[in-house]
């Protein structure tokens, strides 16, 4: 008679835990389509284009993306300080604002984390030359 030799693989459960490449590439599909569709990002893109100014203002500082924010570097001066003040807006769009005629658009350019320190130090270089509005000529 033949000796049987103990069995090597797992007993199945009925539950398989698979993570081969088909259920990798799945999940990647529902990762990537799910961000895609995502119903935040449609409402956001709705808000951006909104006719009142503090809603686009407001969606301004929470967008992350650079296309709407280089929109908003268009629109008044709200909106154009929120795209100044937005922590993702790259350091090109923040140059650009820094020379805005607008002061509270400058101001948020110093202000935001992400300008870089020599467009920060640019800046407040060139409003420490400006002469005030209110310091009375002699």
């Amino acid at each position: 008679m033949e000796e049987q030799q103990p069995s090597t693989s797992a007993p199945t459960t009925g539950c398989d835990r698979s993570t081969g490449p088909d259920l990798r590439n799945d999940l990647q599909n529902d990762l990537r389509n799910g961000l895609r569709n995502d119903p935040w990002d449609d409402l956001m893109d709705q808000l951006l284009d909104d006719p009142s100014e503090e809603v686009r203002r407001a969606a301004t500082l929470r967008t992350r993306d650079t296309a709407a924010l280089w929109r908003a570097a268009e629109d008044v001066p709200a909106v154009r300080a929120a795209a100044a003040a937005n922590p993702h807006a790259p350091a090109d769009l923040l140059a650009e604002l820094a020379d805005d005629h607008d002061g509270d658009v400058r101001a948020a350019v110093v202000r935001n984390p992400a300008c870089p320190p020599g467009l920060r130090r640019r800046v407040a270089a060139a409003h420490a030359q400006a002469p005030s509005p209110c310091t009375p000529k002699h």
